[in-house]
């Protein structure tokens, strides 16, 4: 585009005389094209990565086009609106939630960097006060920083507010690679610790493990020896993330994203595929744990279909088609067994086991409490399969399961509950419906903004998620509330980037 530019200018500064300008352009052209060649771009696989900061598909995209089912689009908001939502949201999540290694380089070009696990643990008495970030919270960070990259003009932030004179969200995006690179696992994987730990006090000037040092939130970064192996979801978006800076920058330069992704993805196969049934399990520490029945436990929120799709497009070496069809086959087994019970409201629990049939919902805890249920994990299946559904349709597993077993009933089911209207109501939940005592709409209701514009068939409905009012302080704030909740916010902002069409396929 910069280049095109250049010809223009040149042709339109000769004015009528435009023969003159022919050499000009030749010059330039060759130029051009001998200085991309020296120092601009450099071979990846099977195509050529020009080595620069301009993002190659700069916020805001709007790739309908490349949704197999268009999401049923708000008629209370314009486009330009919801793209100011994400802007605005996004721009508080700089503000707040970004902590620097005070350990690292403090330059620009050094500096490593999380999005931060949680704010308010010590306003609410937690005890994990000192874990900064999580594999989850920095997988987030990442998918956003990838998406966002190009809004760095609309965020309105003074030069003060970037970080280390960072002009650039690939300055963020790298930093938080370092992080990656410099705090892999404890179980000898090349995957990102499941947990990292700031300051060990929670007292004084300690906000939740770190400390604001010049107007930068900073913490030593140190890996929590007990809690130091993998998570599996959090990996998925780390490497998916990957995939897309080399698509948004190219491999070329400081970092070879394309290279680092299928090294990750080495590991990811190696460690957290099943050897037999090839779902994912938990982490990089499941084959080899002490209870057996996390050796073959699965996280349903890790049936990312559409991340699975693009690692088979970069990583032929390992079969990821198997996993695809391996998480489908879990898909029906859980949901045929349920809908014969008469559940058949779409939910899917937050872990699954292997019974003597097929996978299906544990009948006591995996890891947590209510892991049986439609909890905080399940919570995010709306969305991560609603964007599948909405990106691939029923071509993303080979047929209509998505939509007739997850898609649609879930969205019946919170239409009904919510008369179209309340969206409070919604949060954890048994697998027969009935809920917990607590209730967390900020987390739970965004992911079923993605079911109700996959299914389309009420546009009040959509509207609802648009323009809802709170109806009292623990009610639904909107989609682009900042709350200070960290995933309650980075999973809302992903949630817009794919209902307002500025998620893409890489």
């Amino acid at each position: 585009m910069r280049f095109c530019r250049l010809l223009a200018g040149v042709y339109l500064f000769f004015g009528e005389n435009k023969v003159k300008a022919i050499p000009v352009l030749l010059s330039v052209v060759f130029l051009v094209v001998v200085g991309s060649l020296a120092v601009g771009c450099a071979t990846v696989g099977d195509r050529v990565a020009v080595i620069e900061n301009d993002p190659r598909f700069p916020f805001p995209q709007h790739a309908f086009d490349q949704f197999a089912i268009a999401p049923m689009m708000p008629t209370v908001k314009t486009q330009e609106e919801m793209d100011d939502m994400v802007v605005g949201l996004f721009r508080e999540i700089l503000r707040n939630d970004l902590i620097v290694d005070s350990n690292g380089p403090q330059t620009r070009d050094g500096f490593r960097m999380v999005f931060r696990h949680f704010q308010e643990e010590v306003t609410h008495g937690l005890l994990d006060v000192s874990h900064i970030s999580t594999s989850e919270a920095q997988g987030y960070g990442m998918l956003i920083l990838a998406y966002m990259a190009g809004s760095e003009g609309r965020l309105g932030l003074s030069p003060e507010e970037w970080i280390f004179g960072s002009t650039s969200l690939k300055d963020y995006f790298d930093a938080m690679l370092r992080t990656v690179i410099e705090f892999p696992s404890n179980r000898g994987s090349s995957m990102f610790t499941g947990r990292l730990l700031g300051y060990l006090e929670p007292v004084g000037e300690n906000r939740g493990g770190y400390r604001l040092v010049n107007g930068i939130k900073t913490a030593p970064f140190t890996r929590d020896t007990l809690a130091g192996d993998s998570a599996t979801n959090g990996d998925m978006d780390i490497i998916y993330s990957l995939i897309l800076a080399d698509r948004q920058w190219g491999s070329g330069g400081s970092y070879d994203y394309i290279g680092i992704a299928r090294a990750m993805l080495a590991d990811l196969w190696h460690f957290c595929v099943h050897d037999t049934y090839y779902v994912l399990l938990l982490g990089d520490w499941a084959k080899t744990a002490a209870n057996p029945v996390h050796r073959s436990a699965i996280r349903t929120s890790d049936f990312m279909i559409s991340h699975l799709k693009a690692f088979r497009d970069v990583d032929p070496s390992h079969d990821w088609q198997a996993v695809i069809d391996a998480s489908h086959g879990a898909i029906r087994d859980i949901r045929n067994a349920q809908n014969n019970l008469g559940n058949t409201n779409g939910f899917l629990p937050d872990f699954a086991v292997r019974g003597a049939t097929g996978w299906e919902v544990p009948s006591a805890n995996i890891l947590g409490a209510h892991d049986y249920a439609f909890s905080y994990s399940a919570a995010l299946v709306p969305w991560r399969l609603g964007t599948t559904y909405m990106l691939f349709g029923n071509a993303a597993i080979g047929d209509s399961t998505l939509y007739d077993y997850i898609i649609r009933p879930l969205d019946d089911f919170a239409r009904a509950l919510t008369e179209g209207l309340h969206l409070g109501g919604l949060g954890p939940r048994y697998m027969d419906g009935s809920p917990f005592e607590w209730v967390d709409p900020n987390w739970f209701v965004p992911p079923f903004a993605i079911t109700a514009a996959a299914v389309g068939a009420d546009q009040q409905w959509v509207n609802t998620f648009w323009n809802y009012t709170p109806r009292h302080v623990w009610d639904f704030r909107g989609l682009n509330s900042y709350q200070g909740d960290t995933y309650g916010d980075y999973i809302r902002l992903i949630v817009l980037l794919t209902i307002t069409g500025n998620y893409w396929i890489p």
